[in-house]
C-alpha cells in the first residue's frame, strides 16, 4: 500500500470521528459538512515502510471528533465530481435476508475516488462485551480492479474505539477472506478484532501512536485497547486510491452483538482532494 493509499486512508479519519493531530491528541477541527483537502504532503506520510504502516512524520490533520455517522464521498482526482457513490440497492438485490443494502457504486465508471458508509453501535458497547459484529457483502458484476485481475471485496472495514487514552481510529489492512463472485457472504469483524484468523488479518491505526502502543499494524483489537474499551463506530469503504476501478459492491445486515443495523446512505460529508499526487 503506497503513500497515495494511505494518504486517503488517513482522510477518512473525517468521516469516523477521530483526530488526527501532531500531538495525538483527539481534537475539534472541521464541523461536518464542511470540505477538508487530504492526501497533499502537508496532511499525509512523507515516507512509508512498506505494509508495516507508515513512517510518520507528521499528520497535521484534525477532525470533528462529534462527526456524525453517515456516508462520507472522497473526489479523489480534483476533478469536482464524486464519482464514487453510496445509494440504497434497488429492488432486485433485495430479498428476505437481506431487506435494506446499500449500494457503493461508480455507475460503470473507472475511477480512484471513493466512498464510505459509517455507522454508530449502540452507546456502552464495549470490545470484552461484544458476541457478534459482522456484516454481509456482495460483489457485483461490474466491481472491477484492473491491476489487480479481480475486484476488491469486501474492502476496507473500519473501526473506531475509545478507552482511557482517547479515540483510536483503524481500518482492517490485509485479509484472506475470500472474493466471491455474485453471492452474499458474511465477512466475520469480531473473528478478525480478536486476531482468529490465523494472521491473516492486520489492523492499521491511523491515528497517532500513544505511549504503551508500540508498532502501527497488531492483529487483535480488544488486546491492544482493552475490553472496557468502547466502540464508537464502524464502517466499510470501498475504492480504489491508485489504480482506477469500477466499484459495484453491496453492503446489508450490520450485525452488533443480537442488533442488525443498516448501513447509512445519507451523505453527510464530501471531501475534496487537491491533485497533489
Amino acid at each position: 500500500m503506497n503513500r497515495e493509499r494511505r494518504a486517503v486512508l488517513r482522510g477518512v479519519a473525517a468521516l469516523t470521528g477521530v483526530a488526527v493531530g501532531s500531538n495525538g491528541a483527539v481534537g475539534s477541527g472541521a464541523a461536518a459538512g464542511s470540505e477538508t483537502v487530504v492526501g497533499s504532503d502537508s496532511t499525509a506520510d512523507a515516507a512509508t515502510t512498506g505494509d508495516s504502516g507508515p513512517n510518520d512524520r507528521s499528520a497535521r490533520q484534525e477532525v470533528d471528533t462529534s462527526l456524525s455517522p453517515g456516508v462520507t464521498l472522497f473526489d479523489l482526482n480534483g476533478d469536482g465530481a464524486y464519482t464514487a457513490t453510496v445509494e440504497a440497492a434497488s429492488e432486485s438485490m433485495r430479498d428476505d435476508a437481506h431487506p435494506r443494502p446499500i449500494h457503493v457504486t461508480s455507475d460503470g465508471n473507472s475511477t480512484v475516488d471513493y466512498a464510505a458508509s459509517i455507522a454508530a453501535p449502540s452507546a456502552g458497547t464495549t470490545l470484552g462485551g461484544l458476541g457478534g459484529l459482522s456484516y454481509d457483502y456482495y460483489e457485483g458484476p461490474n466491481n472491477v480492479n484492473p491491476d489487480d485481475s479481480g475486484g476488491l471485496a469486501p474492502d476496507e472495514t473500519f473501526l473506531v474505539v475509545e478507552n482511557g487514552d482517547g479515540r483510536h481510529g483503524m481500518y482492517l489492512t490485509y485479509d484472506a477472506g475470500g472474493d466471491p463472485a455474485e453471492e452474499w457472504a458474511t465477512f466475520d469483524v469480531l473473528a478478525r478484532m480478536r486476531g482468529d484468523t490465523g494472521g491473516t488479518s492486520r489492523w492499521f491505526e491511523y491515528t497517532d501512536v500513544e505511549s504503551g502502543y508500540d508498532g502501527r499494524t497488531f492483529d487483535d483489537v480488544v488486546a491492544r485497547f482493552g475490553e472496557d474499551a468502547r466502540l464508537v463506530r464502524v464502517g466499510v469503504g470501498h475504492g480504489n486510491a491508485v489504480n482506477p476501478a469500477t466499484l459495484d459492491l453491496y453492503y446489508d445486515n450490520l450485525v452488533i452483538n443480537d442488533t442488525t443495523k443498516r448501513f447509512p446512505v445519507s451523505v453527510t460529508k464530501r471531501t475534496a482532494h487537491a491533485p497533489s499526487f
